[in-house]
């Protein structure tokens, strides 16, 4: 790797930071770039050299978690046979001990409004949804079933960071677990 590419990774790396930072501080709208740059200890000129607004700064921040998240995360597992687990316990771990190791990138996630959670959101979606392809004995059709999955993750996640994140990762991947999973689903007739 050659001194420039070590030079804008520094860079970048700064702005990052400093966006996180002054966001927890005082929400995203109200951050301007050049207190980006002051805080982050680069030339207002050299922002724009790698970003064309805050935005584009905050999408490349979420874009490198996502990317991450996902190497961490294995293929979708099923269930024991018992019910269907949209999240099995492990990843629902690894997830957790993600967001407590970027907890105040995660606030801003959750606090710079829908555009920049959408791309967790999708993620998160097409994952559960992806893993309900086999699963033939659903009462609920699988759209429905993922978008109340990822909602309720979302949801626990945002109030497990609010509270100051009071129960260990695990312990919230077992909650999660217990929430969400689904138990052996009875026939439709069942509920006639």
């Amino acid at each position: 790797m050659n001194q420039k590419d070590k030079r804008v990774r520094r860079t970048r790396k700064a702005l990052a930071e400093a966006l996180i930072d002054l966001t927890i501080e005082k929400g995203y709208e109200p951050v301007t770039i050049k207190e980006i740059t002051n805080r982050a200890g680069v030339g207002y000129r050299t922002f724009f050299r790698h970003y064309a607004d805050k935005d584009a700064l905050l999408q490349e921040v979420l874009h490198t978690t996502l990317a991450e998240l996902r190497r961490m995360m294995g293929t979708p597992q099923m269930g024991d046979g018992v019910g269907y687990q949209p999240l099995p316990v492990e990843d629902g771990r690894i997830i957790f001990e993600h967001i407590a190791a970027n907890s105040d990138l995660y606030r801003v996630l959750l606090s710079s409004g829908s555009a920049a959670l959408e791309p967790f959101v999708t993620f998160a979606y097409r994952e559960v949804l992806n893993s309900l392809e086999d699963v033939s004995d659903l009462v609920v059709p699988s759209p429905i079933l993922a978008h109340h999955t990822v909602t309720a993750i979302f949801s626990l996640v945002q109030w497990w960071l609010e509270n100051d994140m009071p129960y260990a990762p695990e312990d919230m991947a077992v909650y999660l677990a217990q929430l969400i999973n689904i138990p052996a689903p009875l026939p439709i007739e069942e509920y006639e």
